[in-house]
């Protein structure tokens, strides 16, 4: 899953949005209100250094300046650092009495405290600090409180969905066949509804496939066991012709069980490859075998190569496409070759009327005759899920009166 469309990456957006939105709100406000704290002191130190100049001879009362909250800053680094400090924009009704006073006056807030610097010519600047000191605790204390509360909603919004991620590993394990999970919560959200929702879905699930496998296990036991006995009788019968008919009924019907218990694992996804290499010659010979009497009607054409295949599964693929070609072929004969990349099985017959596709579906000859040109029987349907469970394809082609059935090898 790429990152961004994450829904943690997309809250996780959102709230620093936000709070780069609350930064600068706070910021907006704090330079407001430095504006407007420099303009009321400008005109305080004003007013309070007009208020203790003597009128004749334009020299300012110091002890008048003290009793008045001002205090004479002596400091000479501190003077030199507020020397070099940016000075603020002085208004304008203030520079018209600035001229009236003979000196002007630089108000400059500087850590928590703020002062004036009067400079007069030919004078070296007089440094007073005003009777202000900002309060940073109140200032600071809104503003911490809000980010707090942000961070500590993001922090609750996160946790309340990190339970997904588990939630998605447990169906993760699931769908792989693990029906052992749980994911049961005790919480109230919506998420927690949505995980006990699933966890009563898993055990609903569990129950059904262990009905089904129970059910499955009597009605093949209760089947096989007339097949055996049978068998068994069979072999006490005197007429060998006879009792070769009957053995090769009996062997048909195990062998139908067989494929109905592939067919009805195929359909629950429950079945399971051991990939091995093997010689193609093997694997051929392994399906010619299971054919029995329908090998002569089989010309191979084959190249020594080695495939990664279920040898059981793949030698009954083989088995069904090659059983399909000789009961369809209008000549009755079926040839299969093989490169380093396909394996390709061809019959003479007529162009199949639908898509390969619906001819694997399950139950697509319901109601029809088994060799009508309309399907090719329940054995490409184990064929086909059998080839993509090894992820290869099965590709059909009709190319001068010739049906080829092609087995790409190589992964899709």
């Amino acid at each position: 899953m790429k990152w961004y469309h994450s829904i943690i990456t997309r809250i996780s957006l959102i709230f620093a949005l936000a709070l780069l939105g609350i930064g600068a709100i706070f910021f907006s406000l704090f330079m407001h209100e430095r504006e407007s704290t420099l303009r009321q002191m400008n005109d305080y130190a004003h007013i309070a250094l007009r208020s203790a100049m003597d009128p004749h001879t334009r020299q300012l009362d110091q002890s008048k300046l003290e009793e008045l909250g001002f205090s004479i800053i002596n400091d000479k680094a501190l003077i030199e650092k507020l020397l070099t400090l940016p000075k603020p924009p002085r208004p304008l009704p203030m520079r018209h009495m600035e001229e009236k006073m003979r000196f002007r006056i630089d108000v400059i807030p500087y850590g928590i405290h703020m002062f004036a610097m009067l400079h007069k010519k030919d004078m070296h600047p007089l440094v007073v600090q005003l009777p202000y000191q900002k309060e940073l605790f109140p200032r600071l204390l809104f503003p911490l409180l809000t980010f707090a509360f942000v961070i500590f909603l993001y922090i609750g919004i996160l946790r309340s969905i990190m339970p997904l991620k588990t939630l998605r590993e447990q169906i993760k394990h699931f769908a792989n066949g693990n029906y052992d999970v749980t994911c049961k919560s005790h919480k109230k959200d919506e998420i927690a509804t949505l995980a006990n929702e699933f966890d009563l879905a898993v055990n609903k699930i569990k129950s059904l496939r262990d009905s089904r496998q129970l059910f499955l296990r009597n009605i093949m036991h209760e089947l096989k066991t007339p097949i055996t006995k049978g068998k068994l009788a069979s072999e006490m019968i005197e007429d060998a012709t006879y009792a070769k008919i009957l053995q090769n009924v009996f062997k048909r019907q195990e062998a139908l069980l067989e494929e109905f218990s592939r067919i009805e694992k195929l359909s629950a996804d429950e079945l399971k490859l051991e990939i091995k290499e093997y010689h193609i010659e093997d694997v051929v010979d392994f399906a010619l075998d299971i054919l029995e009497d329908k090998k002569e009607h089989i010309t191979c054409k084959l190249s020594p190569i080695e495939i990664s295949v279920d040898f059981e599964l793949f030698g009954v693929a083989l088995k069904n496409l090659l059983d399909n070609g000789i009961n369809y072929a209008s000549d009755g004969k079926v040839y299969l070759e093989n490169d380093q990349n396909t394996i390709t099985i061809s019959n003479r017959a007529p162009k199949l009327e639908f898509a390969l596709e619906r001819y694997a579906e399950p139950y697509f000859l319901e109601g029809k005759k088994q060799k009508s040109s309309r399907g090719l029987g329940f054995g490409l349907f184990i064929t086909w899920h059998v080839i993509r469970l090894h992820g290869m394809k099965l590709a059909y082609t009709h190319k001068e009166g010739m049906n080829h059935f092609t087995i790409s090898l190589k992964s899709v």
